[in-house]
């Protein structure tokens, strides 16, 4: 960027430099009269605003790529450098804007930021070009901008658009978009030429219509405004039918691509007068987007049937969404192609079971379940697993398209877009590698306990948490019978009882402290206390520990949707201690009743539930030498093995 480009990017411009004080620009007659007779010169030969823009410069390049940076020049070349845009408001109309003129969208500035300085000089260089090119792009900018205002120069401005728009040596997506811009005019204006507007228009139409390989934004350019009933008059030439024939011969002939598909969808629906004639250009759309995935295979045959149904569901269409979902459903995962990526990891032993010295410290299996349940958060820190999700997702290219999650069916269950959502979907990834390692752990402890100390009793178990943490003794007992299922090899038992003491517990921490929970009946629904989901919104707001909040919400969540909806049969080991760790740690914190616990004193377990777990169980916090990954990263983390800076140890006595 040239010191003058720099300078004219701010608030001041080179017509601070050159203003009279009395509302002129500054530059003299003679000036102008040589620019625009230069751009007169130019235009004879450029295709549209753009290519003039890149002749105006390259006739002020001197040797060694030194150019001319006057302050004419500059205001010149940012005028040819504003590109027409549509209108939100107004379907078919476009307007002089910022579109695909730099990179970042910061060049030239957007109009109504402009000095009035240079609004002026580019309306006095328009009064001086007699090529119809600059003339109307510099008369546009000056009526857009408000310095020429009044009919006449609407009319004028028109017939300027109207004369290039018939020009054959102008390049034609710029021809189309002239055609456009003169029939926006003559609607804002109220002026007679819309219909030879119109007309051009459709005539332009069908000569791309038989032309091979013309692009979408050039093809469909001319036939948008034609969907819009004339302003003034009848919907003639061409009449409504006219361009419905139309619109069918671009999608005979250019069809086959899903940006035509879309775009003749938006044309025929803005046509459609009718709901019968709505409900066939919806139906169109959906049919085409199934004849796509029906031409291919794979992920793309699954993101085409995807589109149908949403499509369909989205206008009502039941008939079409059961087609494309049955279609959908008949995809196996083998037919999607995806590869899988494994990775070995041998470790010693020693590393997985390094938590079990902290058990050498109990006396019986009670005490050693006291240590059990003062372990760490199964999905490790939320804050370092957040950090490193931001660091693995950035400056990536998975972050730039969009994203669907597949389920183990072959279905897709979510889609994404946006870095944002690629942080949040590496963080739950995050979540459930450490989840799947710590639930390793957390099994090993258990049988470890069971292999030292036997089995020790549901009773036992159940009268231990109640008199020494004041735990509802029905869900301790419940609790205990769920332990004893998974010392026994009862697995999925086990895993099947702990979920709704997960549950069980979490609403009775939440009664313990007068939350209002429970659904009063409406109508046929009958009364009921709510979803995990909603126990897990009330435990946040009401300060739960955050990395616990994660562990209920990801993967202990995630496992109890599987079971509930079918789509897993049965749980393993590691499932089954994950389920049982969480649930452990609910029913520990939960109260008998609601007033057996002050609200502070429940609020406070909430804040720190391991503390105080801890605190019930004699421990103590000691810092100790664990495994961890050689970049130093937590547990949590991608690289984590075995990682935690601290844990709990039972005090030493006597």
């Amino acid at each position: 960027m040239s010191a003058l480009d720099h300078h004219v990017s701010r608030s001041r411009t080179p017509l601070d430099d050159f203003d009279s004080g009395d509302g002129t620009t500054g530059f003299a007659d003679g000036e102008l009269d040589a620019l625009a007779a230069e751009l007169d010169e130019l235009a004879e030969s450029a295709s549209d605003p753009w290519d003039l823009l890149q002749r105006l410069t390259t006739a002020h390049t001197k040797p060694g790529l030194q150019v001319e940076r006057t302050p004419g020049l500059v205001m010149a070349e940012r005028a040819l450098s504003y590109d027409f845009e549509a209108q939100p408001s107004k379907y078919g109309a476009i307007t002089l804007g910022l579109r695909f003129s730099s990179a970042a969208g910061d060049w030239p500035p957007a109009l109504d930021v402009v000095d009035d300085g240079e609004k002026t000089f580019w309306a006095d260089l328009a009064d001086r070009l007699t090529h119809p090119l600059p003339r109307a792009q510099f008369s546009d900018l000056a009526l857009t901008t408000g310095k020429r205002t009044g009919l006449a120069s609407a009319t004028s401005l028109t017939e300027a658009y109207l004369a290039l728009g018939g020009d054959r040596d102008l390049e034609p997506y710029f021809r189309a978009s002239c055609l456009r811009r003169a029939w926006s005019l003559a609607r804002q204006f109220s002026l007679p030429s819309e219909a030879n507007a119109r007309r051009m228009l459709f005539e332009l139409a069908q000569r791309f219509v038989v032309t091979s390989d013309v692009p979408a934004g050039v093809l469909f350019r001319p036939v948008e405004p034609l969907a819009v009933p004339p302003r003034t008059a009848d919907f003639a030439d061409p009449d409504r039918s006219d361009v419905v024939e139309l619109v069918d011969a671009i999608e005979d002939a250019h069809g086959s691509s899903p940006t035509v598909l879309e775009a003749v969808f938006e044309v025929r629906e803005q046509l459609a007068t009718t709901p019968e004639e709505r409900d066939s250009a919806r139906r169109s759309l959906v049919n085409g987007y199934l004849g796509l995935a029906e031409s291919s295979d794979g992920l793309l045959r699954m993101s085409w049937l995807r589109e149908a149904a949403a499509a369909a569901q989205k206008y009502g269409l039941t008939d079409l969404r059961e087609a494309a979902v049955t279609l959908l459903q008949t995809i196996s995962v083998d037919d999607l192609g995806l590869n899988s990526i494994t990775t070995d990891l041998l470790l010693p032993r020693h590393a997985f079971d390094g938590r079990l010295s902290r058990f050498r410290w109990s006396r019986d299996a009670l005490s050693a379940l006291e240590i059990w349940l003062a372990g760490p958060p199964l999905t490790g820190s939320y804050q370092a697993n957040l950090a490193k999700a931001r660091e693995l997702s950035s400056g990536g290219a998975v972050q730039l398209v969009s994203r669907i999650e597949i389920s183990p069916e072959g279905l897709p269950i979510r889609s994404s877009a946006g870095p944002e959502s690629a942080a949040n979907e590496m963080l739950e990834r995050l979540e459930l590698m450490a989840a799947k390692t710590y639930s390793i752990m957390v099994a090993n402890e258990l049988e470890s306990i069971r292999t030292e100390y036997g089995e020790t009793t549901v009773e036992a178990l159940a009268k231990h948490l109640a008199t020494r943490f004041g735990s509802d003794f029905e869900l301790a007992t419940a609790l205990g019978e769920a332990v004893a299922s998974f010392w026994d090899g009862r697995y999925a038992d086990a895993g099947r009882a702990a979920f709704p003491l997960v549950e069980a517990g979490a609403r009775g921490v939440l009664l313990a402290i007068g939350e209002p929970l429970f659904r009063i009946e409406t109508g046929d629904a009958e009364g009921h206390f709510p979803s995990l989901e909603v126990y897990a919104e009330r435990l946040e707001v009401n300060g739960f520990d955050q990395d616990w909040l994660r562990t209920l919400r990801n993967p202990v969540a995630t496992l109890r949707n599987a079971i509930a909806h079918g789509h897993k049969l049965s749980l393993g080991r590691e499932e089954a201690a994950l389920l049982l760790r969480v649930a452990a740690l609910l029913v520990t914190l939960s109260s008998p009743r609601a007033t057996a616990a002050s609200r502070s004193e429940v609020l406070s377990r909430l804040r720190d539930p391991i503390g105080y777990v801890a605190q019930g169980a004699s421990l103590v916090r000691r810092w100790s030498l664990v495994w961890v990954h050689q970049s130093g990263a937590s547990f949590g983390s991608l690289g984590g093995v075995l990682a935690r800076l601290s844990q709990f140890l039972p005090k030493r006595r006597g």
